[in-house]
């Protein structure tokens, strides 16, 4: 039997503000939307993002995540891994827009890593392991 990991909800209470991210900043296909939900098509992977007025934001601290050990948050977090171009269009997206990043530019930590929080305080580690061929971004890449 095979198994597939096929759909995240998560939930939220601006949609506005997280279509915006995960569309504008994320660049990722919409393919759903309501007045209270959206959802996104990551490669066979869907991602729902679904309204609660009054649900609370958390803390804006970094979740834990082994690979670029520093958050300090013990909550769920995920990492979207990018092609060499689509890594360059989010970092850029992030930093244009002043999305809250834990690094102020990619590091490499054997992979390029770009951890960052969405309206809700999500951490999501933007990463692509093409190291020779990652183009400059809008400021300069560093090692670690």
């Amino acid at each position: 039997m095979a198994k597939r990991f096929n759909f995240t909800y998560l939930f939220c209470n601006e949609l506005d503000k997280m279509t915006w991210f995960y569309e504008d900043i994320l660049q990722l296909e919409r393919i759903w939307e309501s007045d209270r939900s959206v959802a996104f098509k990551i490669g066979s992977h869907q991602l729902a993002v679904e309204l609660k007025k009054d649900l609370e934001t958390p803390s804006a601290e970094f979740a834990m995540q082994p690979g670029w050990k520093g958050g300090g948050a013990p909550r769920t977090s995920w990492s979207l891994e990018c092609d060499e171009d689509d890594f360059q269009a989010v970092v850029q997206a992030s930093q244009r827009n002043d999305v809250r990043s834990f690094f102020p530019e990619p590091k490499w930590k054997g992979y390029w890593s770009f951890p960052v929080l969405d309206p809700m305080n999500n951490t999501i580690e933007i990463t692509c392991t093409e190291r020779e061929t990652v183009p400059i971004t809008t400021r300069t890449l560093s090692n670690v």
